[in-house]
């Protein structure tokens, strides 16, 4: 398949523009060109990001860019309002487009203006995409238009939404960054005003006892000798538990000749700033802390112990997590679309080729393996456009039975099963019809049988069940397999996440849990790598009142 000239065009700036949104730091630069960006690919006179901001008060307000026009133009009016044209954007339910705004029934109903503002460009072709941090906040709104009717299509909607959706990422690292600079200047600042305040030992008592931060000290065999309330609110042990005991009942096993280097370096004086480590809680609970300890010397100047200031850094260590997390999709999405635009006219010659093949064959069984493959090699097509990030799923959602999307896996993976020595069992007891994307949910039944399949190396059984529930209905993918650790098992649905040693994304089961819940369902997984019981459990629960509608 060849693109036109303006679709490669337009696919370039998408990419440029991501690629320049994910290395920009200054938040108005990232509007900025977000706005430039959809104007380009919409092919709008005019566009302007609205866009809501925090201040040091915590206030919200609105700024706004512009793209086509100069600001004068603008400046005179007041910023929009949550009308029924704009609240559709605001409150992110959605895009909006509209071949001539001015026809539809919501335009015109609000004072004081009832339409345009006088003097205001003429709009009649309108676009506007709502732009959303991963959480769903609306982070503000894209708006694009122009005086000639019937100028948007769906190609640029979805361009403008790609761009939006890059946008959104952008604007949410930004804000990370500012919050976790923020948070490393404040513990900066803090952690000077506690080294002034140990110098004033007539104040000592007072700041101890009311500082943030747990303060204890301990002697040199490691036994704590004093204890703050803060120790108390941060660790959970009261003064009396702890003044007396060893202080490795807060350090974990693993960790226990960190206190013995410690020591040696408090009994040579030396001072250990910002030790970054570990902790347990009285509940069994680890806490990352960062640790600035200190030499206590006796009146003749003689190391009797240690001071020492433990920060709970949890919720710092978490940011950090969130930004490496937000930086690897992106850094996924560029790699995927460079993977994309590679593959995608193999895969349409390799359609093609199918095709042919089977129209020469004369083998019913061959015809049914041959169109099966150009049904999977569509789907892969499919699925590589739809994690460029600016693909979305266009096919309608049908009426369909989950039992007949399992049987139609179950053929597909039954050969490969086979050669694997895995025994393939069905067992369908429903006749419930439900409305799916059915791309959506054969990928997410791929995924489970291909997860089975390399959990059981040495062969074994797979069971697909498919059975009616008083609200839907439940499919159970089980196998009994390596399976997977208790402490790994919280973490299968998160992004990136593999206990795959040598191949695996770490997103099928991810995308797995987006695809159900984005239907209204639920996944829950079961496993155990018991020598007695190995194996592991998927079940998927979808409903029969499904958030899309049969088309």
């Amino acid at each position: 398949m060849t693109l036109s000239s303006d679709l490669q065009r337009k696919l370039a700036i998408v990419v440029q523009t991501g690629l320049s949104l994910v290395n920009t730091r200054d938040l108005e630069k990232i509007v900025q060109s977000a706005t430039d960006a959809g104007l380009a690919l919409c092919g709008a006179q005019f566009g302007a990001f609205f866009y809501n901001i925090i201040n040091e008060e915590g206030e919200h307000y609105r700024l706004y860019t512009l793209s086509g026009v100069d600001r004068e133009n603008f400046s005179a009016f007041p910023m929009p309002r949550s009308t029924g044209i704009f609240a559709q954007t605001f409150e992110g339910r959605g895009i909006m487009r509209s071949a001539d705004i001015t026809k539809d029934p919501r335009y015109g109903r609000n004072a004081p203006f009832h339409g345009m503002p006088p003097g205001h460009l003429p709009v009649h072709s309108y676009l506007a995409v709502p732009v959303k941090a991963q959480s769903g906040e609306v982070l503000g709104g894209l708006f694009y238009g122009h005086e000639k009717t019937g100028v948007f299509d769906r190609d640029a909607e979805e361009l403008v939404a790609t761009v939006a959706a890059h946008a959104g990422i952008a604007i949410e690292n930004a804000r990370l960054r500012e919050e976790l600079m923020k948070k490393i200047e404040e513990q900066k600042k803090t952690e000077v005003r506690q080294k002034d305040a140990s110098n004033r030992l007539g104040e000592l008592a007072a700041i101890v006892e009311s500082s943030d931060d747990v303060i204890l000290s301990k002697d040199l065999t490691g036994r704590i000798t004093s204890w703050n309330h803060a120790a108390t609110r941060t660790l959970g042990y009261s003064e009396e538990e702890m003044v007396g005991a060893s202080i490795l009942r807060l350090i974990p096993e693993e960790l226990h000749d960190d206190e013995k280097i410690i020591l040696e370096k408090i009994r040579h004086g030396e001072r250990i700033e910002h030790f970054e480590t570990v902790r347990l809680t009285k509940g069994g609970e680890r806490i990352d802390v960062s640790l600035s300890i200190s030499p206590v010397r006796d009146a003749s100047g003689e190391i009797i112990g240690a001071s020492k200031i433990l920060r709970d850094i949890s919720t710092r260590k978490r940011m950090e997590i969130s930004i490496l997390q937000a930086e690897k999709i992106a850094a996924t999405g560029r790699m995927a679309a460079t993977i994309a635009h590679e593959i995608n006219n193999p895969l349409e010659a390799v359609v093609n080729l199918l095709y042919l093949a089977g129209k020469k064959a004369t083998d019913p069984e061959q015809i049914a393996y041959l169109t099966s493959a150009e049904s999977e090699v569509t789907r892969v097509s499919h699925i590589a456009r739809q994690t460029l990030g600016y693909y979305r799923e266009n096919a309608s959602a049908i009426s369909t039975s989950l039992a007949t999307l399992v049987a139609d896996a179950a053929r597909i993976y039954r050969p490969r099963c086979d050669s694997a020595g895995i025994r393939v069992e069905l067992c369908i007891d429903s006749s419930k019809e439900i409305v799916v994307r059915r791309g959506e949910m054969m990928q997410v039944i791929s995924n489970l049988i291909a997860n089975s399949i390399y959990a059981m190396p040495s062969g074994g059984v797979l069971r697909l069940a498919v059975g009616d529930t008083p609200v839907g209905v439940l499919l159970t993918v089980e196998d009994n397999g390596t399976g997977i650790s208790a402490e790994m098992l919280p973490r299968v649905f998160e992004a990136f996440f593999t206990t795959r040693k040598t191949i695996g994304t770490g997103i099928g089961l991810f995308v797995a849990r987006q695809f159900v819940e984005g239907h209204g369902g639920k996944i829950c997984v079961r496993s155990s790598i018991d020598p007695a019981s190995h194996g592991t459990t998927i079940s998927i629960t979808l409903p029969l009142q499904s958030i899309y509608s049969a088309e």
